[in-house]
C-alpha cells in the first residue's frame, strides 16, 4: 500500500516516519518550503531559533520517546522556569503557594479559593463532564466572583478573545493538569525543557530519520486536488511546486485543518470531511496568532511566562524564552521575547500589515506595560503569523459524539488535532495522536 501524507508538521512528520518503519510506501507532502509547521524554525540573523515559543516537560514521554529514537536525549537541557502575572500595574511572581499568599489583589479566602480551584481541577475534575460547561461558568463558581474577575477573566479575554465566555472548561483542565506535570512533588517552580538548536536539531534528525527510514519527501509542493480514482481504490493527486505533477496513491491522509481539505478535495469525498467534523466538532473554530518577536538586549522580567491580567493590554502573554534558554549559548546573547495575540482564524487582523500589527502589540501592548523595554535597540523585529494554531472546543449543550478509536479508512481520510478533545496543544500530544493514527492506518505494527 502506498501511503501519501499531506502536511509536513511535527504530526505528519512522525506519521510518515511510522508508517514507513512498518512497511508502507510513504509520501510526506508539504506545501512549505521546509519540515516543520509551528515548529519550524527562523534566522533571527546573528542566530537561529524556534518561529514559535515551545519548550519540554518532563511529563512528555511521547515526545521525549521520539527524541530518544533519533539520537536527541543526550542534547536535552533542563532548566527551572518561572511565572508570572502582570496585573495593578506590577509583574507579581506566581511559581506556588508561597507567591500566591502574597499576591496583593486578592485577600486571603480568594487565594484559598483559587488555590485549591487549582488543584482539584488538576487531581480530581472529569474531563467528559467540562465538555457541556463554559469555562467562565465553571471558575466563577469554583472560584467565587473576586477572583474570577481579577485573577482569571482577564486570562480567558487574553486568551480566547470573542470566545472567551465559550470556550469548554476542558481547555482549562487540560491546561492546569498540563502545568501540574512540569512540577515536581518536591518543588513548586517548573522544570522546562529544551534541545541545544532548538527544532531546528529537533527536524533535522527527524528528516535523517526520514530518509533512512526510505519516506519520499516533497516540500515546497502544494496539494492542488485530491479525488478518488476510478473503482474507489485509490486517490489521484495533483501538486503543483517543487513536485508537481500527478500521483496515484493508495491512501491519502490529511492532517491540515478539514477547513482546509474543503478546499483541495473533490466533492466525491466531502462525505469524510463533513463525517470528521461531526465526530470531532472542534474541528469547525480555531485560534490563530499574530506573535511579535524581538531580540532585545536585555531582558523584561525573570519569568519564562507573564501572563496579562491587564484588561486594556493588547497581548495574551509575554513569553521570555532566553529565561529557560541560555541566551549566550544560544541566541548570541540577545533576549528573545514572544508577544503573542491569539485571535479567531477568521479574524480581520490577519489581513493587515505587519507594521499595522506591530503598532498593536508594541505601542497599545508593551509599551503600556513596559515603558521603558529597549525595543529600538532590538537586533529583530518581525512578526509571525499562523491562521490555524488550536481547534478550540466550545462549551455545548449537546453532548458531543465519542468517535471511537482511529481506524484505518482508505482511500482519503482526515488525522488532525481537533481529535485532542481534552488536551492542550502541545508536541506530546501531538506525537502521540500520529503514533495512534500509525498503528491503526499499518495494522498495529507501527510503534
Amino acid at each position: 500500500m502506498t501511503v501519501c501524507v499531506v502536511g509536513g508538521g511535527m504530526l505528519g512528520i512522525t506519521l510518515a516516519l511510522d508508517l514507513a518503519r512498518a512497511g508502507r510506501r510513504t509520501l510526506l507532502v508539504e506545501a512549505a518550503e521546509r519540515l516543520g509547521g509551528l515548529a519550524t524554525d527562523h534566522d533571527y540573523g546573528a542566530f537561529r531559533w524556534d518561529r514559535f515559543y515551545h519548550c519540554i516537560l518532563p511529563g512528555d514521554v511521547c515526545l521525549l520517546g521520539l527524541l530518544d529514537e533519533v539520537g536527541l536525549s543526550g542534547e536535552l537541557v533542563w532548566r527551572r522556569s518561572s511565572t508570572g502575572f502582570l496585573g495593578g500595574g506590577a509583574v507579581h511572581p506566581m511559581n506556588g503557594p508561597a507567591d500566591l499568599w502574597r499576591f496583593p489583589l486578592l485577600g486571603p479566602a480568594d487565594k484559598l479559593r483559587l488555590a485549591l480551584t487549582s488543584l482539584w481541577a488538576a487531581k480530581f475534575a472529569r474531563p467528559g463532564r467540562l465538555e457541556r460547561i463554559p469555562a467562565s461558568r465553571w471558575l466563577r463558581r469554583l472560584c467565587g466572583h473576586r477572583a474570577y474577575r481579577v485573577f482569571w477573566e482577564p486570562l480567558l479575554r487574553a486568551k480566547f478573545g470573542v470566545h472567551a465566555d465559550r470556550v469548554a472548561a476542558v481547555f482549562l483542565w487540560a491546561t492546569l493538569r498540563r502545568l501540574a506535570g512540569a512540577r515536581g512533588s518536591t518543588v513548586s517552580r517548573e522544570q522546562l525543557g529544551h534541545v541545544r538548536g532548538g527544532y531546528a536539531t529537533i527536524l533535522a534528525a527527524l528528516r535523517s530519520a526520514l530518509e533512512r527510514a526510505g519516506v519520499e519527501v516533497l516540500t515546497g509542493t502544494p496539494v492542488e486536488r485530491i479525488e478518488p480514482r476510478d473503482g474507489g481504490t485509490g486517490c489521484r493527486l495533483r501538486l503543483a511546486g517543487r513536485g508537481a505533477g500527478t500521483r496515484d496513491i493508495d491512501h491519502v491522509v490529511f492532517t491540515a485543518p478539514s477547513r482546509l481539505a474543503r478546499r483541495v478535495c473533490a466533492p466525491a469525498l466531502a462525505p469524510r470531511i463533513d463525517a470528521w467534523e461531526r465526530e470531532n466538532p472542534t474541528a469547525r473554530v480555531y485560534l490563530g496568532v499574530l506573535c511579535q518577536v524581538l531580540a532585545l538586549p536585555e531582558r523584561l522580567t525573570p519569568h519564562y511566562v507573564v501572563n496579562i491580567g491587564e484588561r486594556n493590554s493588547e497581548l495574551t502573554g509575554i513569553i521570555e524564552m532566553t529565561n529557560i534558554v541560555d541566551p549566550d549559548e544560544e541566541t548570541a546573547g540577545w533576549h528573545l521575547v514572544y508577544l503573542p495575540r491569539y485571535v479567531d482564524a477568521d479574524d480581520p487582523l490577519f489581513d493587515v500589515e505587519d507594521d499595522a500589527v506591530s503598532r498593536l502589540l508594541l505601542d497599545r501592548g508593551l509599551r503600556r506595560l513596559f515603558p521603558d523595554a529597549p525595543i529600538d535597540a532590538a537586533a529583530y523585529r518581525g512578526v509571525h503569523r499562523a491562521r490555524h494554531v488550536q481547534p478550540l472546543p466550545l462549551a455545548t449543550d449537546e453532548p458531543r459524539p465519542d468517535p471511537g478509536p482511529l481506524a484505518c479508512e482508505p482511500p482519503f481520510q482526515i488525522v488532525n488535532t481537533a481529535r485532542l478533545r481534552c488536551a492542550t496543544l502541545n508536541n506530546d500530544e501531538v506525537v502521540a495522536l500520529a503514533r495512534e493514527a500509525a498503528r491503526a492506518i499499518a495494522g498495529g505494527r507501527a510503534p
